[in-house]
């Protein structure tokens, strides 16, 4: 797909996806918005300022901001989390209507967390939305400054499972598995929603364009995988065996909540709105695993 005409600004455009989708879009086409920063092309969520020249004129913004949540989460941590999310999309849609830019389409990644856990129902965009954890709520709280935006503004949602490709979550688990110490995570039938990095980037293409979608669109591969499967593939592609387990009670005990929340808890995601919008995912599991290697 051709990148989008007119200019775009890109909240966390220096992270694994923002990397990549800035490179889809051209340098001349992107401007980044840089998180920490009181100056020309920054913000600073705690201290609730944004440039907003910078977002004077864009055409299009895509909010990809967020802190790291594969941590140990103690309260500084938890506020981190929910503040570099939920707080930071609130402070952009209030400078954008301070500043009166209404741009044709905002596209927000959040996350499959959004949907209540089950061990194995099939989960669409329809499905219940998690109202008892801690990451359910930060994707509500997340989500819920995009009402405000103008009448005008086009808005999507990306709930988005884990993102597959050279880098990321993946940089971390290949070298483990290249070692023979990789293996599944408690029993490992849990559902794991996924998307290869490079059709979550032609996704947020898809929905950057004029005739694109709005609403919730599922941003996970339409054949999701079980943390055994999941396991198996890398441990095939590595050439390495995976006969390593993590206890589901070691996982809690080394990581607390996170554990369950992210690791342990299924989710049987697919991605229903999505596949009606016209998108067509084109990655495979072997292949955007293969595609973490190089």
């Amino acid at each position: 797909m051709n990148p989008p005409k007119g200019r775009i600004v890109v909240l966390g455009g220096t992270g694994f996806v923002g990397r990549a989708l800035v490179e889809a879009l051209g340098a001349g086409n992107v401007t980044l918005l840089r998180s920490r920063t009181r100056g020309p092309g920054g913000y600073d969520t705690a201290g609730g300022w944004m440039d907003a020249d910078a977002l004077r004129g864009a055409d299009a913004v895509v909010n990809l901001a967020g802190s790291p949540i594969a941590v140990r989460w103690t309260a500084s941590a938890r506020r981190e989390i929910h503040a570099s999310r939920a707080a930071t999309t609130a402070l952009l849609v209030g400078t954008l209507a301070r500043a009166g830019v209404a741009p044709r389409v905002l596209v927000s990644v959040t996350g499959a967390n959004r949907y209540a856990a089950h061990p194995d129902a099939v989960l669409d965009e329809s499905s219940p939305l998690d109202t008892r954890t801690f990451l359910g709520g930060v994707c509500r709280d997340w989500e819920a400054p995009l009402s405000r935006l103008a009448p005008t503004t086009r808005s999507v949602i990306l709930p988005t499972g884990v993102v597959i490709g050279p880098g990321g979550a993946m940089a971390k688990l290949i070298p483990l598995f290249r070692l023979g110490l990789g293996g599944r995570l408690g029993h490992g039938r849990q559902w794991m929603p996924w998307i290869g990095r490079r059709d979550l980037v032609s996704l947020i293409l898809h929905c950057l364009d004029e005739s694109g979608p709005s609403g919730v669109l599922n941003a996970v591969n339409p054949e999701p995988t079980t943390n055994r499967e999941f396991t198996r593939v890398i441990a095939a592609a590595t050439h390495r065996p995976a006969v390593m387990t993590a206890p589901a009670w070691a996982l809690r005990l080394a990581f607390g909540q996170m554990a369950v929340e992210t690791l342990l808890d299924s989710r049987r995601l697919v991605p229903a709105a999505t596949l009606r919008s016209g998108f067509r995912f084109s990655e495979s599991l072997p292949g955007a695993v293969a595609s973490s290697l190089r």
